[in-house]
């Protein structure tokens, strides 16, 4: 029967298969309930799991148990936060030992990475620590409150003007390296989109997005799913694009490979990228290219709707804020003629 405790919360004992007993904790009865179900599922897949259940054991079962459907890359980002930045400091305390105080000691070791990565290690705390509290392991989520260190930085260009689009493609000395340039600015691939496509997908005036190719490690795993449903699009191929194609080697199914007609690996790809990087004088990298191509669509007239198909965003919100931002853009290049226009309608002054 729920008991409900001064600090608002309900417990309830939950009787395992060895005949043990174990309290489970919920901020409402459904919650309660959740937690206790949670408690007797683990004891029937014979998971061992108590009061002195340690960070790291509790974090390998939360990994297998609850992360194992997972994209391969998703499932890896999580794994390497884990055994990175979190396993050192806090995986050998029990569950219920650890306090905001770890979690803050836990989140300095990162303060001077990315906020993307800082994001990554408190994400992945808050899955483990928040499982860890439904199946009843903690009383509390030591998480709570935690946020990343901002970090102040210049804004970074985020797509090529008209001028570094052209020094771009002439600097492609590489024809997989041109190909891959040319299907990035030209179609809005991803990079995993445009080392994922086959020439099977290739028609004379469009392409079609079918599989991306993932990097478990430095192995590549072509058969994954996309992104999301609204990755499987069909985009025009432009005149430039169907040019460089048609003088791009086919080594094998992929239009991107190694040189020996395979897909190519995380270290080749990188491998080609720093020598593109070499031969132009501006910062440039993969998802720029694709920013571009959002830039060339809303420049063309290309409506909201149209816009987010073929970027393949799955909500509309997203292509709404490239097109808002450019919009801003173009207000504030407007200045400079309105007030042309205003200094010309003022009247002459007479002696």
């Amino acid at each position: 029967m729920p008991k409900k405790r001064k600090d608002g919360r309900y417990q309830k004992k939950v009787t395992l298969s060895a005949g043990k007993q174990k309290i489970v904790y919920g901020k409402t009865i459904a919650e309660l309930n959740q937690a206790a179900l949670a408690v007797l599922e683990e004891d029937r897949q014979g998971l061992i799991v108590d009061d002195k259940t340690l960070v790291g054991e509790w974090a390998k079962i939360w990994l297998e148990k609850y992360k194992a459907n997972l994209r391969p890359n998703t499932k890896a980002m999580y794994k390497n936060a884990y055994n990175t930045h979190i396993m050192g400091m806090i995986g050998d305390m029990p569950l219920r030992e650890v306090r905001p105080v770890h979690v803050r000691e836990v989140m300095a070791g990162v303060s001077e990475k990315s906020e993307s990565l800082q994001h990554k290690v408190l994400l992945t705390m808050q899955q483990i620590f928040n499982t860890a509290r439904q199946n009843g392991l903690m009383i509390k989520d030591p998480t709570e409150g935690i946020k990343i260190t901002p970090h102040t930085k210049p804004d970074k260009a985020k797509y090529l003007t008209k001028d570094q689009t052209k020094k771009l493609l002439a600097a492609c000395d590489d024809p997989k390296a041109l190909a891959f340039v040319a299907l990035c600015l030209y179609c809005g691939l991803r990079r995993e989109e445009a080392l994922g496509l086959q020439w099977g997908d290739i028609e004379p005036d469009s392409l079609t997005v079918n599989r991306a190719v993932a990097f478990v490690e430095d192995r590549p795993d072509p058969s994954q799913e996309l992104k999301t449903k609204a990755a499987h699009r069909t985009i025009p191929v432009p005149a430039p694009l169907r040019e460089i194609l048609g003088k791009t080697p086919r080594r094998g199914l992929y239009v991107i490979t190694e040189t020996d007609g395979g897909v190519m690996t995380r270290v080749a790809f990188r491998r080609l990228w720093r020598r593109v990087e070499r031969r132009v004088d501006f910062p440039v990298h993969p998802h720029m290219l694709r920013h571009t191509y959002s830039t060339t669509l809303y420049h063309a007239g290309v409506d909201l709707r149209t816009a987010q198909y073929l970027l393949g965003h799955s909500s509309i919100q997203m292509t709404a804020e490239i097109y808002t931002h450019l919009e801003r853009g173009d207000g504030l290049k407007a200045a400079g003629r309105i007030e042309r226009y205003f200094l010309e309608e003022q009247p002459s002054k007479t002696s």
